[in-house]
């Protein structure tokens, strides 16, 4: 008679752990969107901005571009600037308030 095969202990079953929950997409910045395509000058309505202007554009002493916009009209206008960096156009800190020179 044939030896009958030997089973050894069956292995545990292990399930997969789950896959990582993906991080939620960050959602674009609209405004960024319009810096990065706009010519200086250029205005446009901006979802959750409002109207905004492209002002100047120019090389930071950093070697990046930077762009300026104008949020708003008037009285309630005030300054945003983006700066281009390797993820893209980046909301930045502008270093003076105004183009005025002080004595």
């Amino acid at each position: 008679m044939p030896a009958m095969p030997s089973f050894g202990p069956a292995e545990p079953t292990v399930a997969p752990a789950p896959a990582p929950a993906a991080a939620p997409a960050r959602p674009a910045d609209p405004l960024a969107g319009f810096i990065a395509n706009a010519a200086p000058g250029a205005t446009a309505e901006v979802a959750g901005y409002g109207t905004v202007r492209l002002g100047r554009s120019y090389t930071a002493a950093s070697g990046r571009d930077c762009r300026e916009a104008m949020i708003g009209r008037g009285v309630e206008e005030r300054a945003a600037l983006y700066c281009r960096g390797p993820q893209g156009w980046v909301a930045a800190r502008p270093l003076l308030r105004s183009g005025t020179l002080r004595p």
